[in-house]
């Protein structure tokens, strides 16, 4: 019998009756398969796991964290006999999904680092309420982050990740180094639930809150641990001084909370950061470079970058020379140098009012600046002063003229043409602003027209924002 069909029975012993339909959700790096299944009135999620042992974890940890209403899918059915449940549907958005959506219209802006603040102040309730009276037995495959998770983790990497891009490393000194990272990390001591695969997929995002989902590996262990998955989840592209405002954020209210030394939480925290990245480049290595699987490979560049950050930030407490050698020549590796993708090029296209000015383009002085001035103004119409160039009667009204259609098809063209040198010449940056007098209909509604027709080049990454807009 195939999952769908064990899904089909297990749902009719639940409900006695059939679905309207059941569908198969994409599948992610695990072998769970998960499938939307739609009744009359709303949808729910169908699970078939063949691992018996990691169904207990999540469904107990969930039920035990309901208790505690803390935001995790409510366990609705499981059956234990055909390794089946249905959970509560959290929707299609994750916080890297959001994020992404996020990254091609207004970027990494302060909705997004509000949510990770959401996100981290329920991370602390997590980790101090959700361990009290948590039945640790059921924690799989390890009941806490001890020697042997670290070392696991640590020989992860070297044997899916160094060896595969054939980095050349001094076995003895290696391990030397590996044992004495084990030693500092276990100094933090194993206090707090540690959620394991801390990071953007595993965060779903609902009505601007963040759930939670996927945390059968978790276990005791310190709480630095899944600050730094989170944080440093290479495939979210957070930016540094992003990540040192949250980490502020974090640490400030979790010691306050906890009555933590802040002064040793921030001694370990670099070692935990270099062990989780370790990790996340091990399996990068082993889903990526050895199973072939796409989406992996891309978030080793950027891992090592964040890798090679912290040891470069000279932060950390402890000396690990053959593993900080090893890093330090990772790039140089012919292997890795396969890896290497061009630098996207990132344009920055901005919509203003003339009265407050021409903004200019912090990074290199330059860029193409438009005036939309010429172009009939909605402004003058009484229906539509109180709209912008986002709202489809203005958009209706300013496409409908002819000029403004030249007037776009212009400035793509010329645009395109600065791009496609920008990219040959390894540009990383470029800035577009179109003006008019209100900063408020014809400038924002060439902004975004002009940005839609630009997506469709390869190779670039596009931030829309509004500068005098106020509606």
């Amino acid at each position: 019998m195939d999952e769908r069909s064990v899904l089909l029975k297990q749902y009719r012993k639940f409900t006695g009756d059939d679905p309207v339909d059941i569908v198969r959700m994409p599948r992610s790096g695990s072998d769970r398969l998960y499938f939307r299944i739609i009744e009359k009135r709303r949808t729910i999620i169908g699970v078939y796991n063949p691992n018996r042992d990691e169904n207990q974890t999540f469904i107990g940890f969930s039920r035990h964290f309901a208790r505690l209403n803390l935001p995790v899918p409510e366990v609705l059915y499981y059956d234990k006999g055909s390794n089946a449940y249905f959970l509560q549907d959290l929707g299609d958005t994750n916080l890297f999904t959001w994020i992404e959506r996020k990254r091609q219209t207004t970027g990494f802006d302060e909705e997004v680092v509000d949510i990770y603040r959401k996100t981290l102040d329920r991370l602390i309730e997590f980790q101090v309420r959700g361990i009290k009276d948590l039945n640790l037995d059921l924690c799989y495959p390890h009941r806490s982050f001890d020697r042997q998770s670290m070392m696991w983790d640590l020989n992860y990497f070297k044997y899916m990740f160094l060896k595969l891009i054939a980095v050349p490393f001094n076995e003895k000194r290696l391990e030397k180094d590996f044992n004495a990272l084990a030693d500092f990390l276990l100094e933090a001591g194993q206090h707090y639930f540690l959620y394991r695969d801390f990071q953007s997929a595993n965060i779903m995002v609902l009505d601007k809150e963040p759930w939670f989902i996927d945390y059968q590996g978790g276990r005791l262990g310190a709480a630095q641990y899944d600050l730094a998955s989170l944080l440093y989840d290479s495939k979210a592209h957070i930016p540094q001084q992003v990540r040192e405002i949250l980490i502020e954020h974090y640490i400030e209210n979790f010691c306050e909370y906890t009555k933590v030394d802040e002064a040793q939480f921030r001694k370990q925290l670099p070692g935990f950061i270099i062990i989780r990245i370790m990790q996340a480049l091990g399996a990068y290595g082993y889903r990526g470079l050895y199973e072939q699987k796409p989406g992996f490979v891309q978030s080793i560049i950027p891992a090592i970058r964040d890798l090679d950050g912290v040891i470069g930030s000279g932060s950390m407490a402890i000396d690990l020379p053959e593993l900080f050698r090893i890093i330090e020549q990772i790039p140089s590796i012919n292997r890795f140098e396969v890896l290497q993708e061009p630098e996207i090029l990132r344009i920055s296209i901005s919509s203003f009012s003339y009265m407050n000015g021409i903004p200019s383009d912090r990074v290199h002085g330059g860029g193409f600046v438009f005036d939309c001035r010429c172009l009939a103004n909605p402004g003058k119409v009484p229906q539509f002063r109180d709209l912008s160039g986002k709202d489809n009667e203005v958009i209706d009204f300013l496409k409908a003229s002819p000029l403004t259609v030249q007037f776009i098809e212009d400035s793509v063209r010329i645009i395109s043409k600065s791009v496609e040198s920008y990219k040959k010449k390894n540009y990383t940056s470029l800035s577009v602003s179109f003006g008019c007098t209100g900063g408020q209909h014809r400038s924002v509604y060439c902004a975004e027209k002009v940005a839609t027709e630009l997506r469709r080049m390869a190779g670039i990454d596009i931030v829309v924002s509004h500068r005098d807009l106020q509606v």
